[in-house]
């Protein structure tokens, strides 16, 4: 159904284009362009959205849904004058599947995997469904942080890194002489 659906409107760009190319250039066929292709973006967004309604609603395990179960998690950063603060929402974790590292004292990598179940019931139908999916965001921290005294807690679904700032290096002055 939905290469059938691509094809139509492939057929339809190829068409316009032929329409079109067919004629002096101008502003005016410029214009008639440029509102074709976004007449044919919105056709191919609401395509879109009803091909992945009509897959969701088909089989909760269809790849469009892993792909949204699996997605990046939300991320705040935050910096007092001591500390930068990641915050990341991470709901139906648990904290043992969570791994956090800390690259070149300027990159936070939040990782992990987790799993959701769904049971349905309808009359004379019971079903129940798991997903599994993996996540991984990398985040640039707003300025260098030291590698220790970094503290992670978890609670209620929500992630909260501190991570202590670097002080800042002292200017060192030294006079050259010119020979």
């Amino acid at each position: 159904m939905k290469r059938k659906i691509s094809a139509v409107i492939m057929v339809a760009v190829f068409l316009a284009g032929l329409a079109y190319g067919a004629s002096e250039p101008n502003d005016a066929t410029a214009q008639d362009l440029s509102t074709l292709r976004k007449k044919l973006s919105r056709v191919k967004r609401e395509m879109d959205l009803l091909i992945k309604d009509m897959v969701s609603g088909a089989s909760m395990a269809s790849d469009a849904v892993m792909k949204d179960f699996a997605s990046d998690v939300s991320v705040d950063i935050l910096q007092n004058e001591n500390s930068v603060i990641v915050k990341a929402d991470l709901p139906g974790m648990e904290k043992d599947k969570i791994n956090i590292t800390l690259e070149s004292g300027r990159f936070l990598k939040i990782s992990g995997s987790r799993e959701m179940s769904k049971s349905v019931s309808e009359p004379g139908v019971v079903r129940q469904e798991r997903f599994f999916g993996s996540f991984e965001k990398t985040v640039e921290l707003p300025c260098e942080v030291e590698n220790s005294g970094i503290n992670a807690t978890y609670k209620d679904g929500v992630l909260e890194v501190t991570i202590p700032k670097k002080a800042p290096a002292k200017e060192n002055k030294v006079k050259i002489n010119v020979k």
